[in-house]
């Protein structure tokens, strides 16, 4: 599931996918109405290539040669601006980005971590147990630096490289030429450490942890709070602690700048940089803090502007006196500030393994993902056309928000279904292995924790949710309205667990919830709205159907309220489910009209067909993830066909035509432009008023999501 940085999972991209598709795959696809099978299309049936226009949100570029990377753990920066990053992971494979003026130059490939240091001769980055020399091109080389474990952070001279060891408590000096140990000495907890050119004098965080799951978040520790040390080169204590500015701050990131005072990236509540001058005194001085106090969630709370900081992991500084910060949480952000403060540039790279949704309301003009909120202008150029909304995630107000412990390898939200019950907005989330739906309600750009539905007791994060049920699935409504989980707001179903090896979710224009499809399919209806906005969902009032004729089992549904028309797709006694398409969204598609009038386990299809689906055509397999229908047409995509798209009647099933991204992304080849469709549901359609049709398509290869605009 994995990928392997070879021809694996995301990265297999068809070439020449249109002809392909066109010529071969295709001809499979059309159905004859009313038949209890799918059959084989006509003859010569073909989908003719549609003009389309590309964009895509979420990343500062296009990816056709560059990106923003998926991770951003830390940063050091070079005296001329050039700035390093370490990560454990990017989809395209530059999980150390190397930039210069707002621009990828660079990638230090075989890093994998949290450290990064950098002096004139080389960078230092974490691989494996300790620390590689790279050069400052990137490429590595044959010292190391044995820290004994993953280090923390890293710091260097041109003589000198220090780490600190999370492990054994403790701060490592090497000698930058050899990787030889010159000293070492304990601090507790240690995390973030810089040194000063000149004096060789050590800064170093203690009292803090860092998740060990992707979003490698810091944390003060049990016993806190966090501060930050000085030590002489040779480990003796300086006379000032650094308590900060407020005694529940939590510093990430240290660095000294160019006038030898000591940078401190606080991702506590007031979410700022901090300057701090007079370091050999007993209690330094707090000369400056860049960016609003409170961060994202302060002045109009969600709206990001340049004043506003979250997810702190790097800074830095250059001779001029520049600024760097880095940013991870919900996506990675990378920012320089002149020595005034002034915002010189930024890039942004927030959508791995993401879909958006449209706004119902919006004339398809806004799009959320599970944490963003852009708007189009569709008139404008593409790379032109959107506009950074919202960041809806603020980790200090709402700190057991779904999004920050459900981050893990496991993806579980990564799919946004965006609805509007009374004039108020909610986002619906699922994730890669449909194990559970999150609800959030919109406050402006905040998305508040409002309701889940988990189909099963959660052991993806320690210690999270608090008070869960000891066994089985679980509702959970916040009935207090503080976004945080109580012991009082869980709903059980007497401890039973839901019916494993189910992919479906479904949010109908009803506010019901439709889940299930490998034994039957289950639909919560909604019962209204609690004081605070919060849906309510119970297992009272569960509704269970058998699955629809002629499906074992059901991979994906769709539910028309107004016209009650349903679809569905899944696999058949004649095209059966197989292990190895366990994300798929089926073989056959098919449409019931008057749903409500059926009974399901006897229904006729209006229509059925067979999806595209091939796994001998090369270079990599055709097979169906997800698909949305929208006005006249459905929409659908594939795995690894990336973001090539198909479109099909809604009246009848029958082929319209097909799009592939265009060159703005990158030429098509079999490892890019854009990755595989990773998730079940990566895909989601929408019709403005004018009649044209606007798609979005998850693109984790480049971290952003594809938004395609066609018109018939």
């Amino acid at each position: 599931m994995e990928d392997s940085k070879g021809m694996t999972r995301r990265r297999l991209i068809v070439s020449s996918a249109g002809a392909v598709i066109a010529g071969g795959v295709a001809t499979a696809l059309l159905g004859e109405t009313a038949t209890a099978q799918a059959a084989p299309a006509a003859a010569g049936a073909t989908f003719p290539t549609l003009n389309v226009t590309t964009s895509w949100v979420g990343n500062t570029y296009a990816g056709a040669t560059q990106w923003m990377q998926d991770f951003l753990f830390n940063i050091a920066v070079t005296a001329d601006g050039t700035v390093y990053t370490n990560s454990f992971w990017d989809e395209g494979g530059d999980e150390a980005g190397i930039y210069k003026d707002g621009k990828v130059v660079g990638n230090s490939h075989s890093a994998n971590g949290d450290a990064v240091a950098v002096n004139s001769k080389n960078a230092f980055l974490t691989v494996g147990n300790g620390l590689t020399a790279f050069s400052l091109a990137g490429v590595a080389s044959t010292v190391t630096f044995a820290v004994g474990s993953p280090p923390a952070a890293a710091a260097a001279t041109d003589t000198q490289v220090v780490a600190t060891d999370r492990v054994q408590n403790r701060v490592i000096v090497f000698d930058a030429a050899t990787g030889a140990i010159v000293r070492t000495w304990a601090v507790n907890m240690p995390g973030a450490v810089a040194i000063d050119p000149k004096s060789g004098d050590v800064w170093v965080v203690s009292g803090v942890t860092r998740d060990t799951n992707d979003g490698h978040f810091w944390h003060v520790g049990a016993n806190g709070p966090a501060t930050v040390l000085g030590f002489t080169n040779t480990g003796t204590a300086l006379p000032g602690t650094i308590a900060g500015p407020a005694a529940d701050w939590l510093p990430t990131s240290l660095a000294i700048d160019v006038n030898g005072n000591l940078l401190v990236g606080d991702n506590g509540p007031l979410r700022q940089v901090h300057t701090y001058t007079g370091l050999l005194s007993p209690k330094p001085t707090l000369a400056r803090s860049l960016g609003r106090p409170g961060g994202i969630g302060s002045g109009t709370p969600g709206v990001p502007d340049t004043n506003k900081f979250w997810g702190i992991s790097g800074v830095g500084g250059d001779a001029a006196g520049n600024v760097y910060v880095g940013m991870n949480e919900f996506g990675t952000w990378l920012r320089k500030y002149d020595p005034s403060g002034n915002l010189v540039w930024q890039l942004v790279g927030q959508e791995f393994v993401t879909s958006g949704d449209f706004d119902p309301a919006s004339n398809a003009l806004d799009i959320y993902s599970p944490h963003a909120h852009y708007r189009m202008d569709y008139s404008k150029a593409p790379g032109s056309d959107s506009t950074w909304m919202g960041y809806t995630l603020d980790s200090v107000k709402y700190p057991q928000d779904p999004r920050l412990f459900m981050i893990g390898h496991q993806h579980h939200i990564t799919s946004a279904f965006v609805r509007r019950f009374n004039g108020t907005l909610y986002m619906y989330t699922t994730g890669m292995y449909s194990g559970e739906l999150v609800i959030h309600r919109m406050q402006g750009e905040i998305a508040v924790p409002s309701a889940a539905i988990f189909k099963a007791h959660f052991t993806d994060a320690p210690n999270w949710p608090p008070f869960q049920p000891a066994t089985g699935e679980w509702i959970w409504r916040d009935a207090n309205g503080d976004g945080a989980f109580t012991a009082d707001e869980y709903t059980t179903n007497n401890g039973l667990s839901a019916p494993s090896n189910c992919w479906v979710w479904f949010v109908d224009d009803k506010g019901d919830v439709w889940e299930g499809g490998d034994r039957n399919l289950r639909r919560y209806p909604l019962q209204g709205f609690d004081s605070h906005g919060n849906p309510i969902y119970d297992y009272a009032h569960l509704v269970t159907t058998a699955l629809p004729a002629p499906f074992k089992p059901v991979r994906r549904l769709y539910y028309d309220v107004a016209t009650d028309v349903m679809y569905v797709s899944g696999y058949t006694a004649a095209q059966p489910f197989e292990n190895a398409h366990w994300k798929e969204c089926g073989k056959v598609l098919a449409r019931y009209d008057k749903w409500s009038t059926l009974d399901p386990a006897t229904a006729t299809p209006t229509w059925q067909i067979l999806l595209p689906w091939d796994e001998t055509v090369q270079p990599v397999a055709t097979t169906p993830v997800s698909w949305q229908p929208a006005g006249e047409y459905i929409f659908v995509c594939g795995i690894a066909t990336r973001g090539l798209v198909w479109v099909l009647k809604a009246s009848d099933g029958s082929a319209v035509g097909m799009w592939e991204p265009s060159a703005i992304v990158g030429p098509p080849s079999a490892y890019g432009p854009t990755g595989w469709v990773d998730v079940p549901y990566g895909l989601n359609a929408a019709v403005g008023a004018d009649g044209t049709y606007h798609v979005t398509v998850e693109d984790d290869l480049k971290n952003k999501i594809l938004v395609y605009s066609w018109k018939l």
